[in-house]
């Protein structure tokens, strides 16, 4: 096939194989065009966008929150498409026992239940959030337990860092970054006030089994209730056996992702006076 030009006033005349590749030309210009529109996040330079399939039973929106369920394809019963064609499985997003905090992604289009689509997984995106007040200057977010439409703020420890958001409380509009280093500060130690909210003292043959409300103590904020301290994520250690005094105060800090843990808590073995 010949692509030759004319000049003016010359006899144009254009074979079929030329006129066809000029029609393809033109409709592969349209699609890309329509797909700039229609899908600007996939051109992103800064973005990490990965393939995700919504595996819940409600229609994900575009900018929609989906955790990281693991991946579509099982390595071992089908190791060649998880190698060559990575599939993440989305759901809605969970706190239970930390499960998708700081592992989520960003729709970046509408995704009906069982649909495959595009998802940030690190870097710029638009996303709303969930402002309960303005008084805190909120720069982290991360999954809001049991939505898919909002992330929720943040005081440490959220996989989101807010670039932007809108004025206002409630259901806010934001550009957020995910999967940037969080500063060192973020993840410091500081101290926690306890109250006792049930278990027992111990025994001689038995462990005490303390259970605690935890606030911080510069605020006053309550972090977490009914806290047993000896459970994961939390390090604090008992003795086996003996009776042990409640606690009153502690430090703690959050993790990557917000997982909020106790590092250690004034709870006393109690002594008994030997007798004379």
């Amino acid at each position: 096939m010949s692509l030759n030009k004319v000049q003016p006033g010359d006899p144009l005349v254009i074979p079929a194989t030329t006129f066809n590749a000029f029609v393809e030309a033109a409709a592969d210009h349209r699609a890309h065009q329509h797909e700039q529109r229609q899908s600007p996040a996939q051109r992103s330079p800064h973005s990490c966008i990965i393939r995700v399939r919504n595996d819940g039973t409600s229609v994900i929106p575009r900018f929609g929150v989906l955790g990281i369920n693991g991946p579509v394809f099982n390595p071992a019963s089908q190791p060649e498409a998880f190698k060559n064609e990575p599939v993440i499985s989305g759901v809605i997003p969970s706190t239970t026992g930390a499960q998708h905090r700081g592992r989520f992604v960003i729709a970046q289009e509408p995704l009906q239940s069982g649909q495959i689509g595009r998802a940030v997984l690190s870097g710029l995106t638009p996303v709303q959030l969930n402002v309960p007040d303005e008084s805190y200057p909120w720069r982290l977010a991360d999954i809001q337990n049991g939505s898919s439409a909002v992330l929720t703020v943040m005081r440490s420890g959220g996989a989101a860092v807010i670039l932007w958001r809108q004025a206002g409380t409630g259901m806010v509009w934001a550009m957020v970054h995910l999967g940037l280093w969080v500063p060192s500060e973020w993840l410091a130690v500081f101290p926690v006030y306890l109250t006792q909210t049930g278990g027992s003292q111990g025994t001689a043959t038995s462990p005490a089994t303390w259970r605690y409300e935890v606030k911080r103590a510069a605020t006053n904020e309550t972090l977490a209730t009914d806290v047993n301290p000896t459970a994961w994520p939390h390090h604090w250690r008992r003795p086996g056996v003996g009776r042990m005094t409640p606690a009153t105060f502690g430090h703690a800090f959050f993790g990557i992702g917000g997982l909020f843990m106790l590092t250690w808590i004034n709870e006393v073995a109690e002594q008994e006076a030997c007798a004379s």
